[in-house]
Parts: structure tokens; C-alpha cells; sequence
């Protein structure tokens, strides 16, 4: 690992990345939407603990986590099988999204950069996701 990938340099990345993507930054966290839909990102890079997701230890200095969701197949050839115990504090580590697995979130605490150039398709396939929803609405 080389290091992680900055959380501005990563937000830029997908801001910029896709046509049309709205970066809503009112809060700590950071939430990606495409095209119209303002409701339901396809990325957000979160920082801090709540109440309900609070497994990573969002709170410790430095720490941030990359969330994507992406396509049921994506995600079960990912994690073919729901592990007994995961890591969710583990750093540059693909993992189910602590809370939100079951609607196929996927996860990754402060990526190195190497990690975020594997997880870029998945990043085009949530967005293209969204932009497809969009298109249906």
C-alpha cells in the first residue's frame, strides 16, 4: 500500500469522473448523486460514527469511508458468501457495508490509491446504475 488516497482528492475524482454528478458537501459527509435524483446517492464518503453505523469508528482522526452501491451480481461475486465476523475498523479492505449490505453497499476505509483503481468500475457501474433508475423514474 502506498498510502491512502486523500478523502478531497477522492471526492474530486468522482465529482468530476461522470457527466452530470451533484456532490452534496452540507455536511461532514459527502453524497454523490447523477443526473436528477437528489434523493439516493450512488457514492458517499462518510466521516463520522452514528448512532446506527458506527462499526467502522468513523471517529478516530484521519478515517473516512468510501461507500458504493452497485448490482447484485457485482456485489455477490465480491462477498459470494456472508463472512462469520468482519473487520469493519480494517483500512484499504473491500468489505460489505456494515449496515447497508443487503441492498449491495459496498465499502472500503480510506482506499489507497491502488485499492480506488480496482474499485473504479464499480464506481462507473453505481453511477450507471443511478443514471439507468433515473431514466426508468
Amino acid at each position: 500500500m502506498t498510502g491512502a488516497i486523500s478523502l478531497e482528492a477522492l471526492a474530486a475524482y468522482i465529482r468530476d469522473a461522470f457527466r452530470d454528478v451533484h456532490m452534496d458537501a452540507r455536511t461532514p459527509d459527502v453524497f454523490f448523486f447523477a443526473g436528477d435524483e437528489r434523493q439516493h446517492p450512488f457514492a458517499t464518503i462518510v466521516t463520522r460514527d452514528t448512532e446506527l453505523d458506527h462499526q467502522s469508528k468513523l471517529d478516530r482522526p484521519g478515517v473516512f469511508r468510501l461507500n458504493l452501491c452497485v448490482g447484485k451480481d457485482s456485489f455477490q461475486k465480491l462477498f459470494p458468501e456472508p463472512a462469520p465476523t468482519v473487520d469493519f475498523t480494517a483500512l484499504d479492505v473491500l468489505l460489505p457495508h456494515p449496515v447497508h449490505a443487503r441492498m449491495f453497499w459496498l465499502s472500503v476505509l480510506n482506499p489507497s490509491h491502488e485499492t480506488f483503481y480496482v474499485l473504479r468500475p464499480y464506481l462507473r457501474e453505481a453511477y450507471d446504475l443511478q443514471i439507468g433508475r433515473g431514466a426508468r423514474g
